[in-house]
């Protein structure tokens, strides 16, 4: 038997891409590929991967080709990826909560951030739906970061014509609640129904648990949101992600999050009450519900109003103080 070997996340996506091409795959398509799901690193960066990879038996050199999967690549891929299919959407959630290290007080630290690439031309009105947003109490955080075109950040390249986006993920939340003692339980992501500004009821729902993609990105992905008509009208469809938390906690989170109200943030729905349903949906014996706006609502508008745009949920954790203060 061949022994398993530890490989990232980002290797394993080198490797399936490798696995699915017969020939020899370069370092420059491999980027070009990478991107496309999600990995915006530069070439010299999956060089310096293909390497271990080959150190480790997984991949093949070809000299100038590029490189091949071996047969010990395709064995480590299949045992990879069944992983992956147990449980991963909602394993990776929570160890991206558990290393946020914000301090709400200081207004300082790490915060998970989502990462969406748009043609530059609708960088005003990437502005317009952010003020819309925060006006209507449904951006989730008083901040932003754009990237220009060609601009490298935290292993993002954003390709030439484009500006990149750094949204604050929702996770952030739950790692603020999390570094507090408050222990949570994440649920469902699901469209929620709003009508003349109060949001009603769960329209449609996936489990995080068993789930290989995050549902908030699958819902806006396939256009079923209408946040741009939320903002204008008061009415429509919001992605929304539901956490329960037990009964003990339930003062101690009204806290947290009213705190951070006054701070700017926004986006809570409903913090609902103990062992009762919160938006229509039952939860469990001894706990009450948060649901909270995604942090991709910013990316759900631009692709409503037009734009071709790429988004990737919680896709890595950044200092606050770098990203600018809406």
């Amino acid at each position: 038997m061949v022994k398993s070997v530890e490989i990232s996340r980002l290797e394993i996506e080198i490797l399936r891409i490798l696995s699915e091409s017969a020939e020899p795959v370069g370092s420059r398509l491999l980027q070009r590929e990478l991107e496309k799901r999600g990995f915006f690193i530069s070439e010299r960066t999956v060089r310096y991967h293909l390497q271990l990879l080959e150190l480790k038996g997984l991949v093949a050199g070809h000299e100038r080709s590029g490189r091949t999967i071996t047969s010990q690549g395709l064995a480590e891929l299949s045992r990879a990826l069944v992983s992956q299919r147990v449980g991963f959407v909602i394993t990776r959630f929570l160890s991206m909560a558990c290393s946020v290290t914000y301090d709400y007080v200081a207004d300082s630290g790490m915060v998970v951030a989502n990462v969406s690439v748009v043609d530059k031309s609708f960088h005003d009105e990437i502005l317009h739906i952010v003020d819309g947003l925060h006006a209507t109490n449904l951006l989730l955080a008083p901040y932003i970061k754009v990237l220009e075109e060609n601009e490298e950040y935290q292993n993002i390249v954003v390709p030439e014509g484009k500006i990149g986006l750094l949204t604050i993920c929702d996770l952030t939340v739950d790692g603020v609640l999390i570094r507090s003692g408050i222990p949570l339980f994440f649920k469902y992501g699901g469209l929620v129904q709003v009508v003349n500004g109060k949001p009603l009821r769960f329209v449609d729902m996936i489990s995080y648990e068993g789930t290989t993609i995050s549902p908030l990105e699958l819902f806006i992905r396939s256009n079923q949101t209408s946040v741009l008509k939320v903002i204008k009208t008061g009415s429509g469809v919001l992605p929304v992600g539901m956490r329960e938390i037990v009964a003990e906690a339930r003062e101690r989170t009204h806290k947290i999050i009213s705190t951070l109200k006054d701070r700017g943030w926004g986006g809570i729905l409903a913090l609902g009450i103990l062992n009762e349903p919160v938006l229509g949906v039952p939860v469990s014996m001894d706990r009450f519900g948060l649901c909270m706006v995604g942090g991709l609502a910013l990316a759900a508008a631009l692709l409503e109003g037009g734009a071709k745009i790429e988004t990737f949920a919680s896709y890595c954790l950044v200092p606050i103080e770098e990203m600018k203060r809406i």
